[in-house]
C-alpha cells in the first residue's frame, strides 16, 4: 500500500486546519486503509523518494473534480473528459511511454490558453499530458438512428446526458464509448442483455439499501480505485433483475458519473451495463473520435479482515515497483522491465524497449521477443514468491498454497522455491475411462449419469474440457464453464453447511477423477446446484487448510501464503481461515492475487 508521511510542528496555528483540508482533498483510495500519529522529542529526518516518471491512471473522479464537473461556473461544468495528476481515465488514451501529450490520442487537441495558464498555476494539473476544456476538448456525438448531434460546450453536453438518461427511462438501451471502454447502459427491468450484467450504483446510499453489505465493501466500492465487488442482493425487486449475488459497480469515468446524475435526478438508484464494442446495436448511441484502450476491469476480494485484488488492472497498473533488477519477467501481455526508478510494470505495447541481462516466461507460453538468455519459470512458483518479495520475507520459511485451476503446496526454504505437492493433471482426453475405473461401481455411475444427463455427459466426455472447474460447472448444469461461474453459484447458497465431496484418493493427494465422480454422484442424487457449488469450494477449503498446515509443521515454516484467482471466492477463503485458525494468512496487496504477480515472483527467482 501507499505510506504517506507529514512532518509537521505540532504548535503550529494553522497545522489544525491544514489537516482538515488535506482530508477534504486526499482521495478515498483502498490504498490508504487508515492513519496515525505520534510526537517526537526531536526533529525527524525526513524520508523522501521522489517518482520522476508520470504513469497514466484509470481511476474515478477525485472529490475535487468532481466538485467541479457540477459547479455551472467552472469551465469544464459537463465535460465528460474530466480528470487531474490524482484522478480520471487517462490510460484509455494513453500509446506509449513517455506519458506526454504527444504520446496520447489528445495530441489532435491544442490546448486554449485557460487550460495552458492552469497547467503552470494549478499545481492539480500542473503539465498535465490530457488537460483540456470545452473551449478546446472533444467533442461527442449522440446518435438515434439517423438523426445525429453534436455536444461541444456545457448547455449541450447538459442536454445530452438529460435525453439519454430519459430514453433508458423509456426502456431503451444506450452505448456510450466511456474512457473506460464501451458500454451498453439500460433499465434492467424495462430491458435486457444476453452478457453477464453489472449492477451500476447511482447513489452514495444506494448500496447500503439494495444489498448487505458491511462498510469496508462499501469504502471499496466508492473508492478511487473503483474495483467491481460481488455483492449479496437484499432487496427483493434488484433480487429479481440481478440475482441474489450481483457484480456491484460505482460511477468511475465522467461519462458514467454523469449519466448517473441525470438518472438519480429522475429517480433512479441503479441501472445495469455491460461491457460490449462497437458491435452490439442500441437504441441510442454516444460516441467520440478518441481511439480509447481500456484497462481489464479489477475484483477486488473484501472481508472483516481481508482485502485484495483478484484480478485486473484498473488501479493497479502501471506501476514503478522499488526493487533493481537486471531482468525483463513477461506474463500475457504485461511486462516488467528495469526502470531507472526501480521496475516499471506495465503492458508490453507500451514499452518501446528495456535493456536486461536475461528474459524471464513462464512455462508453456510463447515468447514475445527473443533474448540470447531466456528462462522459463512456474507460474505457482513464482505467484507464491510473489508475495514473499512483496512483503520483504524473502529470506523466511513459507508454505504457500497457489490455486488457479487446481492447488499445488509450493515451500519457500528462504533460498527458493520447491514444490511439495504438485497439482495432478487433469486430462479430458480419456476422462470418461479415468471415472470408470476409478473405484468399484464408477462404471455404472458413468452409464447413470449418462442416461439421466445426456447433454451434459456429452460435453463433459465428448468434447474439450478446459479445467476442473469447467467440468464442475458442467455436471452442475450451469451455462458457463469456468470457475467464476462455479463461485457465483457457491456465492448464492444461504444454508448453513454443505456437503463434503471427494477430494482425494490414492496417495491422499487431490484426484480432479475423485473430484468429478462425487460431484456427479451428488447431481444424480439430486442436490441442488447452489449446495454443490458451495460444498465444491468448503470441501476445497478442508483439503488445503490440511494439507497447509501438515506441511507447516513439517518444514517449520513460518508463514502461510494464499494465491491464486480461486481463493477470491468468499466462501473458499472463510473456510480455510475457519480451519487454519489463528494462522497468519498471506497474500498479495498492492498486486492482484494471480496473473500479473507471477512477474514480481520472477524477478526474485
Amino acid at each position: 500500500g501507499t505510506v504517506l508521511s507529514l512532518i509537521a510542528d505540532e504548535k503550529e496555528a494553522r497545522l489544525e486546519t491544514f489537516l482538515r483540508k488535506l482530508g477534504d482533498t486526499l482521495p478515498a483510495s483502498v490504498r490508504l486503509a487508515g492513519s496515525s500519529h505520534r510526537i517526537e522529542p526531536d526533529m525527524p529526518v525526513p524520508s523522501i523518494r521522489r517518482k520522476s516518471t508520470r504513469l497514466p491512471h484509470s481511476l474515478g473522479l477525485c472529490s475535487r473534480c468532481f466538485k467541479e464537473l457540477f459547479d455551472p461556473d467552472s469551465r469544464r461544468y459537463y465535460y465528460p473528459f474530466i480528470g487531474c495528476h490524482a484522478c480520471g481515465a487517462e490510460y484509455g488514451l494513453f500509446e506509449h511511454y513517455p506519458f506526454v501529450r504527444e504520446n496520447t490520442a489528445m495530441r489532435y487537441f491544442v490546448p486554449c490558453e485557460a487550460c495552458i495558464e492552469e497547467s503552470v498555476r494549478n499545481p492539480f494539473r500542473r503539465e498535465h499530458p490530457l488537460i483540456s476544456c470545452h473551449e478546446c476538448g472533444v467533442p461527442v456525438r449522440i446518435s438515434q438512428g439517423a438523426q445525429e448531434r453534436i455536444a461541444n460546450d456545457a448547455a449541450s453536453y447538459k442536454g445530452m446526458f438529460e435525453r439519454i438518461a430519459a430514453a433508458i427511462a423509456k426502456g431503451k438501451r444506450v452505448r456510450i464509448k466511456t474512457l473506460m471502454g464501451e458500454r451498453l447502459f439500460f433499465d434492467a427491468e424495462k430491458a435486457d442483455h444476453a452478457g453477464s450484467k453489472r449492477m451500476l450504483l447511482l447513489k452514495s446510499g444506494a448500496l447500503a439499501k439494495l444489498c448487505a453489505v458491511i462498510d469496508e465493501e462499501k469504502q471499496a466500492l466508492m473508492s478511487l480505485e473503483r474495483p467491481l465487488l460481488y455483492v449479496a442482493v437484499a432487496d427483493e425487486k434488484a433480487r429479481e433483475l440481478y440475482g441474489r449475488v450481483a457484480t456491484a459497480a460505482y460511477p468511475d469515468d465522467g461519462f458514467t458519473t454523469l449519466l448517473a446524475a441525470e438518472l438519480a435526478a429522475i429517480g433512479y438508484e441503479h441501472i445495469a451495463y455491460v461491457p460490449c464494442d462497437e458491435s452490439i446495436e442500441a437504441d441510442w448511441v454516444v460516441t467520440h473520435d478518441l481511439p480509447i484502450e481500456p484497462q481489464k476491469e479489477s475484483r477486488y476480494f473484501v472481508n472483516k479482515t481481508e482485502r485484495f485484488y483478484i484480478s485486473g488492472e484498473r488501479g493497479i497498473f502501471p506501476m514503478l515497483w522499488p526493487v533493481r533488477s537486471d531482468r525483463v519477467a513477461v506474463a500475457g501481455d504485461m511486462a516488467a522491465v528495469p526502470h531507472e526508478e526501480g521496475v516499471l510494470v506495465d503492458r508490453t505495447d507500451k514499452i518501446r524497449s528495456a535493456d536486461a541481462a536475461s528474459l524471464w516466461i513462464p512455462e508453456n507460453e510463447a515468447p514475445p521477443l527473443e533474448h540470447s538468455h531466456t528462462h522459463r519459470f512456474s507460474r505457482a512458483e513464482a505467484a507464491v514468491l510473489s508475495v514473499s518479495s512483496e512483503r520483504d520475507m524473502l529470506e523466511d520459511r513459507a508454505v504457500g498454497i497457489y490455486f488457479s485451476e487446481a492447488p499445488a503446496f509450493i515451500y519457500h526454504n528462504g533460498k527458493r522455491p520447491i514444490v511439495a505437492v504438485p497439482p495432478m493433471d487433469f486430462s479430458t482426453d480419456r476422462l470418461k475411462e479415468s471415472v470408470a475405473t476409478l473405484r468399484e461401481g464408477s462404471d455404472r455411475l458413468v452409464a447413470n449419469f449418462t442416461a439421466r444427463f445426456p447433454e451434459a455427459a456429452r460435453a463433459l466426455f465428448h468434447e474439450k474440457v478446459g479445467d476442473i472447474f469447467e467440468a464442475a460447472a458442467i455436471i452442475l448444469g450451469l451455462s458457463e464453464g469456468s470457475i467464476d461461474a462455479v463461485g457465483l453459484e457457491a456465492m448464492k447458497f444461504q444454508g448453513k453447511g454443505g456437503v463434503q465431496i471427494d477430494t482425494r484418493y490414492g496417495d491422499k493427494r487431490f484426484s480432479p477423477y475423485a473430484f468429478v465422480a462425487s460431484l456427479m454422484s451428488y447431481r444424480l442424487a439430486g442436490a441442488e446446484t447452489t449446495l454443490l457449488a458451495y460444498s465444491i469450494f468448503e470441501s476445497f477449503g478442508d483439503y488445503i487448510a490440511d494439507v497447509a498446515l501438515g506441511l507447516k509443521a513439517k518444514a517449520e515454516a513460518e508463514h502461510l501464503v494464499l494465491c491464486g484467482r480461486a481463493f477470491g471466492n468468499p466462501s473458499l477463503f472463510a473456510r480455510v481461515q475457519k480451519k487454519l485458525g489463528r494462522q497468519s494468512l498471506l497474500t498479495n496487496r498492492a498486486w492482484p492475487i494471480d496473473g500479473e504477480n507471477v512477474l514480481l515472483g520472477a524477478l526474485a527467482l
